[in-house]
């Protein structure tokens, strides 16, 4: 048994998207708001579960065609995210697994998006570029 099975998730979707109620029914949202919540549970019981995230945002999609204010409130709360909530783990990663070259850059993407600690991000940077990756180091290099 494995939750993450991708046939399974799209033979689910298959049934719910039959099961929906119609587009101009009140119970439209209440569906979505219900099949997000199963998918809540679900990666948070398994946080890899791709599938899971996959027709999460596929709901989510959804909801926000059928009611256009919950973009404004989601788009808030993207906005709202603050560095010592999501940056700060990564940099207390850093530390731990420090030259690991999926931590360095995206550190120096969440930085470069936050213009924050724009020193930092250039030094990781040519680091990659020139002792971590070398292979990609132009990659590295066009991000400066």
């Amino acid at each position: 048994y494995d939750e993450r099975n991708f046939h399974c998730w799209a033979y689910r979707y298959y049934l719910l998207e039959r099961l929906c109620p119609s587009s101009l029914s009140s119970e439209l949202e209440g569906f979505y708001e219900n099949e997000l919540s199963f998918l809540r549970s679900t990666i948070g019981i398994n946080l890899s579960n791709y599938s899971a995230w996959h027709y999460r945002s596929k709901y989510l999609d959804k909801l926000i065609d059928h009611n256009p204010s919950r973009r404004t409130s989601l788009l808030s709360r993207i906005e709202s995210i603050n560095e010592d909530e999501h940056i700060k783990p990564l940099e207390e990663l850093d530390d731990i697994e420090s030259n690991n070259k999926w931590c360095m850059l995206t550190l120096c993407q969440l930085w470069k998006e936050n213009n924050y600690k724009n020193d930092k991000r250039i030094n990781y940077l040519e680091q990659l570029a020139n002792q971590i990756d070398p292979d990609r180091a132009q990659f590295y290099k066009d991000q400066i």
